[in-house]
């Protein structure tokens, strides 16, 4: 499962939906979070990028949204910066399935 944020973390509840992710994970699942508009703004939290790849979750965001936010050189080095290209990879071939928040 692909789960594609948009949404700021300051306007959402980012745990509604993580925790679809993280149930996910504990199932046995393939699972994604692909961070795009004001979403890549909670990739500056080390706590937040922590939480999700400790929980088993391939953290992405999309280098464009990051870029114009001015965001590259803040964000967590353990997310995977992607264009995109790869993002519509990860979406026709990587998972099963999508979860959009945006």
């Amino acid at each position: 499962m692909l789960v594609i944020l948009g949404k700021s973390p300051f306007v959402g509840d980012y745990e509604s939906i993580l925790d679809i992710a993280f149930r996910a994970v504990h199932k046995g699942e393939k699972v994604g979070v692909i961070h795009i508009h004001d979403s890549c703004i909670a990739l500056k939290s080390d706590e937040y990028c922590k939480k999700l790849v400790d929980a088993g979750l391939a953290v992405y965001a999309l280098e464009a949204d990051c870029k114009a936010r001015g965001l590259m050189k803040k964000i967590n080095e353990g997310v995977k910066i992607v264009d995109y290209k790869y993002w519509v990879r990860l979406v026709m071939n990587e998972y099963d399935g999508i979860v959009s928040w945006i």
